[in-house]
């Protein structure tokens, strides 16, 4: 009985050394060490070995200084090549297969189709993907969006059949799949986008009036082009105002070009700022962010990030956008719409001690409701991880 007692005792601790294992995928493996860092952080420290998946190579060398490995996985951002796809879902399936996991979670379209039917086909029981937001198939109603969505819902719906819970970023996009029959209800979890870090971007309070700014893709879904006629509206009456952009130009056939973006930088129109590296710093330079958008985003994080700061927000009565407006911290306006956007700049130039009380109260909605322990917490609380 003493020998079995002592093998019993073996077995026992080597089932205690052996770490669970989690696969995080997305496209770019950059956000994971800004946005969600502190997720990843919280995961290490429950003692999963973490293996991060997607097809930016140029950060391996991070994944291995923070402690993750680094499995590649190519595929195309845009486009649906199906023999792309079949290489991107089988590279899933083999690392997934070898990896032998006990959690996968992913994020954004392809890693959320394809890393789920992989993770299923592997075995994997826990899967939770992330959908921050339904991006450009679901924008707009033309003839081609109409058939690519049609085809992301029949994928969607293929890849979560085998999900345990999948996250959602905001109410309109969980409601949106449900309806069109792709999952059940109880599987959703909503979360607060994926949350801010109220201490890396602290409140300052507002010293420049009159002052706006816009950081984002230079996308006209994301409302640049709504930006730079509203700008020029506002300038009629206000020529005193300024107008700042930040964000790197995009291949994307949505995107605004160079010689758009040179003209109205020439005429004065607006300011561009390129890529903003240190965006705390950037964000106290400005009274109000402005994001007119009517992509499907999931909560836009550079709103949050400015709302931390303590800015005046105008963003569009959109999925994802008008998460962030309560009422008291800024204004929802309509899609595509300059006029009403020139309207409401006016307004907060022509109010500036309302637009200082509406950064005060963007702070304390951003740590009500969007401070990222909480976000985390509802996250690593669904996956079982403690």
């Amino acid at each position: 009985y003493s020998m079995v007692w002592v093998r019993l005792r073996c077995v026992l601790k080597r089932c205690l050394e052996i770490k669970m294992k989690i696969m995080i995928n997305s496209g770019r493996i950059s956000p994971f060490f800004t946005t969600r860092l502190q997720l990843l952080n919280k995961i290490k420290d429950s003692g999963y070995d973490v293996t991060l998946g997607g097809f930016d190579t140029s950060c391996i060398e991070k994944c291995q200084n923070w402690g993750a490995e680094f499995a590649e996985i190519p595929f195309a951002r845009a486009g649906m090549n199906p023999i792309q796809d079949a290489k991107t879902l089988r590279a899933y399936y083999r690392v997934m297969k070898e990896g032998q996991f006990d959690i996968v979670h992913s994020y954004t379209a392809k890693p959320n189709i394809y890393g789920s039917i992989a993770a299923k086909w592997a075995g994997i029981k826990k899967i939770y993907p992330t959908v921050n937001g339904l991006g450009y198939a679901f924008t707009g109603n033309s003839t081609k969006n109409k058939m690519v969505r049609a085809v992301i819902c029949v994928l969607y719906k293929w890849a979560f059949s085998g999900a345990t819970k999948v996250f959602f970023q905001n109410n309109d996009d969980a409601a949106e799949l449900v309806r069109r029959g792709v999952l059940p209800q109880e599987k959703c979890v909503v979360i607060a986008g994926s949350g801010i870090d109220l201490k890396a971007f602290p409140y300052s309070e507002i010293y420049q009036v009159n002052t706006f700014f816009l950081a984002t893709r230079l996308l006209i879904t994301k409302g640049v082009r709504t930006y730079f006629e509203a700008a020029k509206i506002v300038k009629e009456k206000h020529p005193e105002a300024k107008f700042y952009l930040a964000g790197s130009l995009d291949p994307n056939p949505d995107g605004i070009n160079k010689d758009e973006l040179d003209q109205y930088v020439q005429d004065g129109t607006v300011e561009y700022l390129g890529v903003v590296k240190d965006m705390p710093a950037a964000l106290k330079e400005y009274a109000v962010f402005v994001l007119p958008s009517y992509y499907r985003e999931g909560v836009p994080h550079a709103i949050l990030e400015a709302m931390s700061i303590g800015r005046a927000i105008i963003t569009t009565d959109a999925p994802g956008c008008k998460e962030t407006i309560n009422g008291k911290n800024g204004f929802l306006i309509e899609p595509r719409n300059s006029e009403q956007l020139a309207e409401k700049m006016i307004w907060m130039i022509e109010h500036p001690a309302e637009v200082k009380q509406m950064g005060m109260e963007s702070r304390k909605y951003a740590e009500e409701k969007f401070d990222v322990e909480k976000v985390n917490q509802v996250m690593l609380e669904t996956m079982g991880i403690q």
